[in-house]
């Protein structure tokens, strides 16, 4: 015969309310947005290293900056997956080129193109793909936004 141990409602409440206070801790950390770190220089150039590191693997021209407050980084180097916003100098065009030819350099595989108002790069590499998109800015050059996500085979 089979016996049924009953906790008692205390114990199981207790129980659900850890689960839950461990699971949206564990939630909470896995969407903590990309941030640098303090540097003592004024330009924050030790900060805007430790951030543009965190992308390794895509390509970011010199005069290139990251908007911290609207990207996303969820793990780092060369396995990371997120978005990547940039103000960029180069205009529209500029942009569309350097992305067409500097990805390769990195092992990613074009897949397709489409330039235009808004121009849109698509790579792929091992098992992440790469979304490039380019907005201009008028004569102020142009945002960019690099989406990278894991690649779901279609059967």
């Amino acid at each position: 015969m089979m016996q049924i141990i009953n906790k008692g409602p205390v114990k199981m409440t207790r129980f659900f309310y850890l689960a839950s206070v461990v699971g949206l801790c564990i939630l909470t950390g896995c969407s903590a947005p990309v941030s640098t770190m303090q540097s003592d220089g004024e330009d924050g150039g030790a900060g805007e290293a430790v951030v543009a590191n965190s992308f390794s693997d895509i390509p970011i021209a010199a005069n290139d900056a990251i908007d911290v407050e609207k990207s996303l980084l969820i793990n780092s180097g060369d396995y990371w997956l997120g978005r990547a916003v940039l103000r960029s100098s180069l205009d529209s065009n500029a942009a569309f080129e350097y992305y067409q030819s500097s990805m390769p350099q990195y092992d990613w595989t074009s897949i397709t193109t489409v330039q235009s108002k808004v121009s849109v790069l698509s790579f792929q590499k091992a098992s992440r793909v790469a979304t490039v998109q380019i907005d201009g800015a008028g004569t102020r050059g142009s945002y960019i936004v690099i989406t990278v996500s894991p690649r779901v085979e279609i059967r």
